[in-house]
Parts: C-alpha cells; sequence; structure tokens
C-alpha cells in the first residue's frame, strides 16, 4: 500500500472552495479629498454658469384681460395668461445687476392714466423689494461658496 492519494478523476467539483478575485483596495484618504474637492469645484462651477445667467433682475406689472389655467388638475397651482387679442398696459423695469444699469418700459396709458398712480408706486417698491432680495440671495450664494471652498471670507 502506498501513502500517496490519487484524485478521482469522476468525483464531483463542487467540494472545492469557490475562488474570489481580490477586492479593490479601498481609496487612499488623499484620493477621498481629491474627489470631494472635485465634487466642491463642480457645485462651485455650477453656480458661477447660473449667476452669469442671472445678470438681469426683471420686474413687470402689466394691466390685461386674463385666461387662468391650471397647470396639473392634481397640483395646486395655475398660470396667467393675457386673453388672446387683449390690450396689455405694462410697466417693465429691468436692472442689470453687475453695472447696475436700470431700464423702465412703461406702455403710453400705463403712464399717463391716473388710475394706474398707485399701480405706479406698487411697481416701484416691488423693484426696491427685489433687488434687496437678489442681493441677500447673492450674498447666501457668496457666503455658501467660501464656505464651501475653505477659503476665508
Amino acid at each position: 500500500m502506498s501513502d500517496t492519494a490519487v484524485a478521482d478523476p469522476t468525483a464531483s467539483t463542487s467540494q472545492l472552495p469557490a475562488v474570489q478575485a481580490p477586492a479593490a483596495p479601498p481609496p487612499s484618504g488623499a484620493a477621498v479629498i481629491q474627489n470631494e474637492q472635485g465634487k466642491a469645484n463642480s457645485l462651485l462651477n455650477t453656480i458661477a454658469d447660473k449667476l452669469d445667467r442671472l445678470v438681469t433682475l426683471t420686474v413687470v406689472t402689466a394691466i390685461a384681460d386674463i385666461d387662468v389655467v391650471q397647470d396639473d388638475p392634481n397640483q395646486v397651482g395655475f398660470t396667467c395668461r393675457p386673453k388672446s387679442g387683449t390690450t396689455i398696459e405694462a410697466f417693465q423695469t429691468q436692472v442689470n445687476l453687475v453695472t447696475g444699469d436700470i431700464e423702465n418700459l412703461i406702455s403710453r396709458d400705463f403712464a399717463t392714466n391716473t388710475a394706474y398712480h398707485s399701480l405706479t408706486e406698487f411697481h416701484l417698491a416691488q423693484v426696491t423689494k427685489s433687488s434687496d432680495i437678489v442681493s441677500t440671495n447673492l450674498k447666501a450664494i457668496r457666503d455658501l461658496a467660501v464656505q464651501i471652498s475653505g477659503r476665508p471670507s
């Protein structure tokens, strides 16, 4: 008799342990930091792109016969649209937030009809209020960007 074992070619291989591929090593601390910085930079770039498009503040006060259209019957919300063929009297103010230039467009009747005087005051108050809101929002975005970047303000 021999002490040597011979493998049985007919034996089932299901008894052999499964071979697994080695697990990928966890990312290094530097790689994690670089990934987080990449995400932060991507977010800052997205914010910068949006800010570039938000150069003009527009406030419009209009008087017209309107149709009210419900956007989605399952949701609360609606859109107002001037009725087709209706005359629109309006006061529009555009403020360039970078240069500070202000442009006012006023329909003739809006400018000359004394019945619209209180609406003119309302419109100008809305311009002031909107400008204040934009200033506050831009400061908040700036503060967030500074906080994300880790730079001192």
